[in-house]
């Protein structure tokens, strides 16, 4: 019961901090009564190295992508009224509440198989963790074979996080500004003709991961489906969980409890899993999302 009663207290200042966060800018601290914990920011950021620093604007080189080049079912940046939008800032809730200490956190977001969402769900809860101001949101894409999220934003052909793997480019070259200020895209890039395996295994992988730990609160990353290819077996381990997408009524349940094991046998920290599809409570005209099955990471 106190577990359920802290969540619901968390989640009311969550609240309340983005009513606040809409009237102020992302340099402003955080509402009177509201630790810098409490706010997801640190308050010696040198006391942690897993923290970000304290905010500062992160200038990059690239034009942000505008709002109109963003495709409509990113709903959360189009219709943020709507229930599908509400049903992620419960995800949202959810994910700050079992991270009490507020430390940067890798998110891995994943699917059993193509074709479940997992790609417009990291887009809409990388929006809706940027609507806490507060919060420096980095949205990645790492499934080098599809690279759904170019087209899902607008991105165009762009410099990637390969590009920096083969230290060919710097991060502040291939971010890219989504929007809002404290929210920044990192296209997947041309991998070429290096394979995926490569490049996930770089040592610079592991460096730019880094890099983006020390610079941003939450990190969501795009991945390819378990059950197709083995790069999420190179990711997850580098991340402090996954995210995995189920499509209601039509993801097999066994394959579903097959991939968790498997990333659960390679050490991986499964978060819960996103249900989506058609929600029956409002006829079928939205989308549900919600974090199910989910523990501390």
């Amino acid at each position: 019961m106190g577990r359920i009663t802290e969540a619901l207290k968390r989640a009311e200042q969550e609240r309340s901090w983005r009513l606040e966060g809409e009237r102020a800018g992302p340099g402003d601290p955080a509402p009177d009564g509201m630790s810098a914990a409490d706010a997801g920011c640190p308050a010696d950021a040198e006391s942690d190295a897993s923290q970000p620093a304290a905010w500062q604007p992160f200038i990059t080189h690239a034009a942000p992508i505008p709002p109109a080049a963003i495709d409509p079912s990113v709903v959360v940046l189009h219709d943020p009224g709507c229930t599908a939008s509400e049903r992620f800032r419960s995800v949202r809730t959810r994910l700050l509440t079992s991270n009490a200490s507020g430390s940067a956190r890798l998110l891995a977001m994943t699917s059993s198989v193509s074709g479940e969402g997992k790609t417009v769900t990291a887009a809409n809860l990388a929006f809706c963790l940027a609507e806490l101001r507060h919060l420096r949101v980095a949205l990645i894409d790492f499934d080098l074979r599809q690279r759904g999220l170019n087209p899902l934003l607008g991105g165009g052909e762009r410099p990637g996080a390969v590009d920096v793997i083969r230290g060919e480019r710097g991060l502040a070259e291939v971010c890219v500004p989504l929007v809002r200020p404290n929210l920044h895209y990192i296209p997947a890039g041309d991998p070429g003709p290096a394979t995926p395996g490569d490049l996930l295994t770089s040592p610079r992988m592991e460096s730019l991961l880094r890099e983006i730990t020390e610079r941003f609160h939450y990190t969501i990353i795009d991945t390819p489906p378990i059950h197709t290819v083995a790069d999420i077996g190179l990711i997850a381990p580098l991340c402090h969980s996954v995210l995995i997408v189920v499509r209601m009524n039509a993801t097999p349940e066994p394959l579903v409890r097959r991939c968790v094991r498997m990333l659960q046998a390679n050490g991986v920290a499964v978060a819960g899993t996103i249900l989506t599809g058609e929600c029956e409570e409002t006829g079928g005209d939205s989308e549900d999302y919600y974090l199910a099955a989910g523990r501390e990471a």
